[in-house]
């Protein structure tokens, strides 16, 4: 994987992710630091639950490169893990602060 491959999914993590999360939660909560630690930590989440959801749904359905309908359910679990991901994160930022980000003081 060049540099280049990785400037791009990085790019869509930005794009697909982390920006939306960021607007709505700067619309939502009014303070760009709240809304930035909320974002951030989602898409990190997000994306190791989805990389832990290629790799434990590759092992669980057998996928065969050739065949389109086992990738085509390798990604929807890898996107239910990703989503699962970042929720798991969000609600680990809750427990460990004492004051969550999602909240407004």
């Amino acid at each position: 994987m060049g540099p280049l491959f990785s400037a791009y999914v990085l790019a869509m993590l930005l794009g697909v992710v982390f920006i939306p999360l960021f607007v709505i939660a700067l619309a939502i909560l009014r303070s760009a630091t709240r809304a930035f630690v909320l974002s951030s930590t989602f898409t990190m989440g997000a994306m190791i639950g989805f990389f832990l959801g290629v790799l434990a749904g590759s092992w669980l359905l057998e996928v065969h490169p050739e065949q389109s309908g086992t990738l085509v359910l390798l990604f929807t679990f890898a996107g239910a893990s990703a989503v699962a991901g970042g929720v798991i994160a969000l609600w680990l930022l809750g427990k460990m602060s004492g004051n969550p980000p999602w909240r407004r003081s």
